[in-house]
């Protein structure tokens, strides 16, 4: 492990440098036109070859001879959209994109891929396998590794996937690894609500579509309460609602938009086909009508079981690691790495980014967001490890 860090650690001021470019620089989802190119940039830079506009804007590089499409590869993802945030931060390298911030590390995720691509094309003997690295746009709306994958992302699959967030709730130094399902799957919804206006001095005359909006949000509650299993977990969010023009004419249509989300796929059709049932059938009780429609984002993420073998072994021999969690409790944040996982095995870890003495304390989505640097160091001598391990980690899945 020490070589490993010595050989990464000539690459840490630049995987700074290139997350800080990436954090000035933010794009939204599908628009992350120059942030591909500049990725792009640093790959041709160091001699790796790649192809552009994969999914959209997605990136796909290789390192070690895969010519005859024999041997098996090994896979790594980052992604490097941003988010509709303002920026509050004072930093120099806060975003120069009125509306747009690198609030989720994308751009620390994507930094580090080029690290690590970086670091082993200058080490390419210590190889075993061919490697593949997934430049990939679009995560937070949930298309992106979709689209990848339609546009043959994995035509010829890899052995396996590897990928990882930064998460300030946890210091900087530290690592979580989970066994279970641990992220959920994902749908965005959208409902509208279709009533009758009327003057609000003559209630009787209009069919109130925020009265209809209020009883469904209700419903909700009443329906992850009661009518699911309690020890599953499982959630409905309403996120926005807009109905209505002004204070004195009762609203004739509302349209509310939120996500459902569970870990397990009984519980999530579940709520799904309920969610359809009350929104269809509760508006008519009142004389409205109302539609939805879902969309899935992700499905549930979990880790394949042999890999996570994998991984406690190299974690526990990285000595940047000052604290390690193994089978922790899960999230019901989404992750479209999920689709991957899906398909072929994966593994995807949380390393800590916090830094409570330093006031790096936001949490992710925040206008306030921003990482404890050395948290880079941590993920790039851990996905390094990785790399060096591509025939122990064939062999093994084999088994």
């Amino acid at each position: 492990m020490n070589n490993i860090e010595s050989c990464c650690r000539k690459f840490s001021p630049l995987i700074r440098k290139w997350r800080r470019h990436l954090h000035h620089h933010p794009e939204l989802s599908g628009r992350e036109i120059e942030s591909a190119r500049f990725i792009s940039r640093i790959l041709t830079e160091y001699g790796i070859e790649h192809q552009s506009n994969l999914g959209g804007h997605g990136i796909v590089a290789s390192l070690g001879d895969n010519s005859d499409n024999r041997k098996k590869e090994i896979a790594f993802r980052a992604d490097f959209d941003a988010l509709p945030l303002d920026d509050h931060k004072t930093t120099s390298y806060a975003s120069n994109n009125p509306g747009v911030m690198h609030a989720c590390a994308h751009d620390a995720h994507a930094a580090t891929l080029l690290g690590l691509a970086a670091a082993l094309k200058e080490n390419p003997q210590a190889l075993q396998t061919p490697v593949k690295f997934i430049f990939q746009p679009a995560e937070e709306n949930g298309q992106g590794a979709a689209a990848m994958l339609q546009e043959g992302l994995f035509s010829s699959p890899p052995a396996a996937i590897f990928g990882f967030h930064f998460f300030p709730e946890m210091e900087a130094g530290s690592a979580r690894l989970h066994r279970q399902a641990f992220m959920a799957a994902t749908e965005h919804f959208t409902i509208t609500i279709k009533g009758r206006s009327a003057h609000a001095c003559m209630p009787e005359k209009s069919i109130d579509a925020i009265q209809v909006a209020a009883q469904l949000i209700l419903a909700f509650n009443h329906l992850i309460c009661k009518n699911l299993n309690p020890i599953d977990p499982a959630l409905i969010s309403i996120g926005t609602i807009n109905g209505g023009t002004v204070s004195n004419i009762i609203a004739s249509q509302v349209v509310m938009t939120g996500t459902i989300r569970s870990l397990s796929q009984e519980q999530h059709q579940r709520l799904h086909d309920a969610l359809q049932r009350i929104v269809t059938e509760l508006p008519q009780a009142f004389g409205a009508e109302a539609e939805i429609t879902i969309g899935e984002v992700a499905p549930a993420l979990k880790n394949d079981p042999r890999l996570c073998e994998l991984m406690v072994d190299i974690l526990s021999d990285n000595q940047l690691i000052t604290h390690f969690e193994d089978n922790s409790p899960p999230l019901l944040g989404g992750e479209d790495f999920a689709r991957f996982a899906q398909q072929i095995p994966g593994c995807y870890l949380f390393f800590g980014c916090g830094n409570q003495k330093q006031g790096i304390i936001h949490p992710l989505h925040s206008s306030l967001f921003d990482i404890d640097e050395d948290a880079l160091d941590v993920a790039l001598t851990t996905m390094y490890h990785v790399a060096l391990k591509g025939d122990e980690i064939i062999e093994m899945l084999k088994t």
